[in-house]
């Protein structure tokens, strides 16, 4: 038979419910306030710089009918 009362081990459970509050936390304020705007228009700014290597956008083909 089974213990009730016997302490189980929830370390990853809690684990998971901080990390997801502190991610949720993050996303409200860069969402939903004027100076988590900015920084958030500031951020994109900067990872569309590292993610781009070239200054042109290429052109979408057009098919001849």
């Amino acid at each position: 038979m089974n213990n009730p009362l016997e302490k189980k081990d929830h370390t990853l459970l809690i684990t998971g419910i901080v990390i997801g509050a502190i991610a949720a936390g993050a996303a409200t304020y860069l969402l939903y306030t004027e100076s988590g705007n900015e920084l958030r228009e500031k951020l994109m700014g900067q990872l569309s710089g590292l993610f781009n290597t070239s200054e042109e956008t290429p052109e979408p083909a057009h098919e001849s009918q």
